[in-house]
């Protein structure tokens, strides 16, 4: 069974119903709008904010701590030149006069910026 629906029928039963028709079987285009796949082309994206890079500095493995000092748990160990992920940086624990520390994104562990090279700028936790 199918239901016919007009123009005219379709204004008197309400905002939503003429929206459906406009779009035709299906979502399909018709001459007075465009489909949702032409919605979708049109509508810009969002570039994904990407997180800094940086790499490991260092002759053996680096630990990630679980908090800024040197004094906490290690959690797991990054190989030398490995890069990472860096969310943020955070003043912690000196390590060969360096107080600056990045935690990862991911492992969400921190590690010392003596040993990580930032390669490009590292907001502030």
């Amino acid at each position: 069974m199918m239901l016919m629906v007009t123009r005219a029928s379709a204004a008197a039963l309400g905002p939503v119903l003429a929206a459906g028709l406009a779009l035709g079987p299906a979502g399909a285009a018709t001459a007075d709008r465009p489909g949702p796949a032409a919605a979708a082309r049109s509508t810009p994206v969002a570039a994904k904010a990407a997180y800094p890079t940086g790499q490991v500095d260092s002759r053996t493995g680096l630990y990630v701590r679980s908090q800024p000092t040197v004094y906490s748990t290690a959690i797991a160990t990054l190989r030398p030149q490995q890069r990472v992920l860096l969310n943020c940086q955070k003043r912690g624990g000196f390590v060969q006069g360096n107080p600056v520390w990045y935690r990862l994104q991911g492992a969400k562990g921190w590690v010392s910026a003596r040993y990580v090279h930032n390669l490009q700028p590292v907001r502030a936790c």
